[in-house]
């Protein structure tokens, strides 16, 4: 039976043209191993890192454990804020307006100065600089030993700002999200701060693959994931345009087609360089590619920054590409339309099925993208993100699908390269058709791809959407 037969509801449940509002809505995170790479000022060899988690914290200033959900405020979700409505949306970051009390050390900073020796809560709410007690929000009460109370209290706001500042300066947070403060013309260049615009390299080291997106120290996972899901779906969409601007071809320009969603023809032809930005070590701070030496993911992001800044010169804001809808960012890249499913209202049955009638031997045949709830208190069950290793607020890139041991899974792939869930996952690997052989994907490797069963990915994720 033709893919585009399969439109009963009953069997499929119906598709929505727009993405679904509030909690539900596609958010974004920054990756938090390039983010890191940021802060230290050097390139982290992340295979050669024996316990992650433990760097991340080490540099990021953030317990791993409250890394992967907005809900407790942390590096990845800088320069977005979440909305009464529990949607995440781009937001000019606080961390841009505080002033650094002076001092030479952590002990003359406060409120890091030295707590020892405070006997009470009333010490520590006026070492905080709070009025009254009921400014501190009890996070945990931990009730397990008998004669001892344990209590995580949730700093209020300004004070949680101003520790977060201590880690990332003015200077930081201009270089992984957008400031509008600065108003630039359109005719003017934009550079991060204490970084170049240098060769990215080779545009292609083979060819597209589905792996090669690696979201940078930007928000902008759902742009990522798009590149994914087509560079798997639509192969030979992702291709160079190129054209010399230089005597004997020494100097390129490469050229990249933007649509109106939904069919409504080109919206821009954007034609930009082969520099990107760096850092004086010349390690790439925003998209790259997990092949060494190769730039696609990065030229796209550049070209995709010229578009949506509308500046007419070739160093564009990468930062104005952070926060989006991954669904209208794969439309933006095919001219396709677009269709989301949220999970609320399906059944793992329906969801399922859906997923299946965009495949063919497995694999996605129309670019498809996921995303999970703003946070996982928003989602109907409540879940804990991080103990599952899954991101609050993400995209990520759908492949396809699998059955082993009479289980129904889902491939899915995080744009970070990294950080795959663990709860209800294969460990195994499994084989998808690409377009004229079988592929190989190992989920054993540590590349950012796994399956997980469909009725778990309905209880962590808010919905995927597919351009056709």
């Amino acid at each position: 039976m033709p893919i585009e037969s399969i439109s009963d509801a009953s069997f499929t449940g119906h598709a929505l043209t727009e993405p679904p509002k509030g909690a539900a809505a596609p958010g974004c995170a920054i990756n938090p191993y390039a983010l890191a790479e940021v802060v230290s000022g050097k390139h982290i060899d992340w295979k050669q890192v024996a316990n992650k988690p433990a760097l991340l914290e080490q540099v990021l200033g953030m317990p791993y454990e409250e890394l992967f959900d907005p809900q407790f405020g942390g590096p990845l979700y800088i320069g977005g804020a979440r909305q009464p409505d529990g949607s995440m949306r781009a937001q000019r970051s606080t961390l841009l307006d505080i002033e650094m009390p002076s001092g030479p050390n952590d002990a003359e900073r406060p409120p890091m100065a030295e707590l020892g020796g405070l006997t009470s809560l009333k010490d520590i709410a006026r070492t905080l600089n709070i009025n009254s007690l009921d400014e501190l929000t009890v996070g945990c009460i931990d009730w397990s030993r008998a004669t001892k109370l344990r209590l995580t209290f949730d700093l209020p706001r300004a004070v949680s700002d101003l520790r977060m500042a201590r880690h990332y300066t003015p200077d930081l947070v201009r270089t992984v999200s957008h400031d509008p403060a600065l108003q630039l013309g359109n005719n003017q260049d934009w550079t991060p701060p204490n970084a170049t615009w240098q060769d990215g390299g080779r545009f292609f080291d083979e060819t597209a693959e589905f792996y090669d997106p690696v979201q940078g120290a930007v928000a902008n996972c759902y742009f990522i994931a798009a590149l994914s899901a087509i560079a798997w779906a639509q192969p030979y969409r992702i291709a160079q345009h190129t054209r010399a601007t230089g005597a004997s071809q020494s100097q390129f320009f490469d050229r990249v087609t933007f649509y109106k969603p939904d069919n409504q023809g080109i919206d821009r032809e954007i034609e930009v360089s082969e520099t990107v930005p760096k850092t004086a070590g010349g390690n790439f701070i925003y998209a790259r590619s997990s092949e060494n030496g190769e730039a696609w993911p990065a030229i796209y992001e550049k070209a995709f920054a010229k578009l949506e800044t509308g500046t007419t010169t070739d160093h564009p804001d990468i930062t104005a590409t952070g926060w989006g809808d991954c669904v209208w960012a794969t439309a933006q890249l095919t001219g396709g339309s677009r269709a989301y499913h949220d999970t609320a209202s399906r059944s793992a049955d329906q969801l399922w099925n859906t997923l299946r009638s965009h495949c063919l031997s497995y694999r996605t045949i129309r670019p498809m993208t996921a995303w999970t709830y703003g946070s996982g208190a928003d989602a109907p069950d409540p879940v804990d993100y991080s103990s599952a290793q899954v991101v609050g607020s993400h995209c990520y890139t759908v492949l396809g699908w699998a059955y082993r041991n009479c289980k129904r899974y889902i491939l899915l792939r995080n744009p970070w390269g990294n950080t795959e869930a663990t709860v209800n996952a294969l460990d195994a690997t499994v084989y998808a058709h690409d377009v004229s052989w079988w592929r190989p994907i190992a989920l054993k490797e540590v590349d950012g791809t796994f399956a997980m069963e469909i009725g778990t990915f309905k209880k962590y994720f808010a919905g995927f959407g597919v351009v056709s």
